[in-house]
């Protein structure tokens, strides 16, 4: 089997704007509506070539994964409301 050499991308082969290289402050997704938002303006920066299509890909695919922690995390949080207010509920009937 014959082995390739891969080309690395470094940040500086990419433009000051790309993937916020230039920006003055962290980038800040919480909600699945600030990934809706970032994917689209990584969609609008891979098509005016402000980075790479390997950036673009590895970032949907973080934001693919951010979405699944976002939507386990507020499950989890509805879960645990939901078993307190059980708790809640039985503590009072036994009292």
């Amino acid at each position: 089997m014959k082995k390739t050499a891969v080309k690395s991308t470094s940040c500086e082969d990419l433009s000051p704007e790309a993937g916020g290289g230039g920006r003055k402050t962290q980038i800040r997704v919480k909600s699945l509506g600030d990934i809706r938002r970032f994917m689209a303006r990584v969609l609008n920066d891979l098509d005016t070539n402000k980075i790479t299509e390997v950036k673009a890909r590895t970032l949907g695919y973080l934001c693919s994964v951010l979405k699944d922690v976002i939507k386990d995390s507020d499950l989890e949080a509805r879960v645990s409301r939901l078993e307190r207010e059980i708790e809640n509920g039985n503590n009072r009937e036994t009292n």
